[in-house]
């Protein structure tokens, strides 16, 4: 140890969702933090994912509802999107939203600095040419898009998230590699704006972290809106202007302007130097016990950095479980209940167990099921697509796991989350009040589906 490090009470690397809210509860409970980002506060949520992809994304929905808005009487004619705008107000949006963490840093007494840090040893790191040691320590590094080595990837024309999020231009066609949620949402917003997109996907099905039946849901949404999807094809080139790839035993190559390459993130720890420390890691990610402890007691790693779920959500509330345990808990995270959505329209959301998690794992279970294109408000709002799916266990009725397509259907999982933390059953939710018309109710039918007695199918 460095007799010349200045002393800090706790440290937290990286400022994204996961990072900055640690800092300011570790600050509520009257820890002295010091903060360190190397790239912008706000982390890749804000600046490079969740609420960028939304900005765009909105733009998009907005655009390409002048073409339906006559069927409720109002006449848009001529409307034309501009991507240099839609880039603008994404931009503005963002700058808002990282002011207002930093403000919050602030207000919290939460010392900020901006540069990359290094461990020196397990009680030392480094940053910006000064050493500083530390009581506690916890990790929030944050990730990285993840780049494949596939032939001919350096080809002009290939770009990655945070590229397509300040792109330039509408391309007239686009093949995106990878069918996760990323790429979906890409999916939707340049098929929206008037982009030829064509998505190939080397699992089964797309959304290969969903329920199965919930994947091939959206598939055919998209299929519908005019994106081309090849699933069980393998990327074996990429040359300019075409994607190679073979499926089922046959070559074939999508010819594209442009090439988006989305097959996820990894954790982003080269600069760190762990290896000067008694931390376990892998490119997976940090090795954490159930507390987020890492094999050195006294720090701790959250966020994209672990092998978990990269969602921001997560790394917000793994961010509360390091600090509750810093200062005196014993808090473990529990991830069954934490949802996944695909903000595309209609939106698809998803929390708990799927029905193939169920048969994998052998819990006796039943279904209900309820069409989205039984409910009032979907046809109200023209989106009639989709369904609403409950996994129960079969005896007690206890909900398992909840998947939608539907209008706002990010907006009513959390309702489902919370059924699935307070063990709730079938029964429970069927004697949940849902206002009406709200898709909402189709929650209730699944629930009675799953029974038998669904009413309105």
């Amino acid at each position: 140890m460095d007799s010349k490090a200045k002393a800090r009470q706790l440290i937290v690397i990286g400022g994204g969702p996961g990072g900055y809210v640690a800092a300011i509860k570790a600050s509520q409970e009257g820890q002295k933090v010091m903060l360190i980002e190397k790239n912008r506060i706000g982390g890749t949520c804000l600046n490079a994912g969740c609420i960028a992809t939304k900005c765009l994304l909105n733009s998009a929905h907005s655009f390409a509802a002048c073409d339906t808005m006559a069927a409720y009487g109002v006449t848009v004619e001529d409307a034309v999107f501009s991507i240099d705008r839609a880039v603008k107000y994404k931009d503005s949006v963002v700058d808002k939203l990282v002011s207002g963490v930093a403000y919050l840093l602030e207000k919290h007494r939460v010392e900020v600095i901006n540069g990359t840090a290094a461990f020196c040893d397990d009680r030392t790191i480094e940053v910006n040419g000064e050493k500083f040691t530390f009581e506690n320590l916890i990790i929030a590094a944050g990730s990285d898009v993840l780049r494949p080595s596939i032939p001919g990837i350096e080809t002009g024309g290939v770009m990655y998230s945070h590229d397509a999020l300040s792109i330039g231009h509408v391309p007239e066609s686009l093949a995106i590699i990878g069918g996760g949620v990323v790429s979906m949402e890409f999916a939707e917003f340049f098929s929206s704006i008037g982009t030829r997109v064509t998505v190939v996907e080397m699992m089964p099905e797309i959304l290969p972290g969903m329920d199965r039946e919930l994947g091939a849901a959206v598939r055919q949404v998209m299929t519908r809106k005019g994106v081309s999807v090849y699933t069980g094809a393998k990327v074996t080139g990429i040359e300019k202007g075409g994607v190679i790839f073979e499926k089922d035993g046959a070559g074939g190559c999508v010819q594209a302007q442009d090439i988006l390459v989305a097959i996820g993130r990894g954790p982003s720890l080269d600069s760190l130097k762990l290896e000067n420390t008694g931390i376990q890691f892998s490119k997976n990610g940090i090795q954490v016990d159930g507390f987020l402890r890492t094999a050195v007691p006294n720090i701790y790693a959250i966020g994209d950095a672990l092998s978990t779920t990269q969602l921001a959500a997560v790394a917000s509330d793994e961010g509360g479980v390091a600090v509750a345990n810093i200062v005196g808990g014993h808090r473990k995270m529990d991830y069954s209940r934490v949802p996944s959505c695909v903000f595309i329209e209609p939106q698809a959301a998803s929390v708990g167990m799927s029905e193939e998690e169920a048969k994998e794992k052998g819990v006796a279970y039943k279904v209900g099921r309820f069409p989205i294109a039984a409910s009032g408000k979907a046809m109200v709002v023209r989106q009639s697509d989709g369904f609403v799916k409950v996994v129960a266990e079969a005896e007690t009725g206890q909900v398992l796991g909840v998947h939608m397509l539907a209008p706002d259907a990010a907006e009513l999982i959390g309702l489902c989350s919370l059924a699935i933390c307070l063990e709730a059953t079938l029964d429970e939710l069927i004697e949940t009040y849902y206002p009406h018309p709200t898709v909402g109710e189709a929650i209730r039918e699944a629930a009675m589906a799953a029974k038998g007695r669904a009413v309105h199918i």
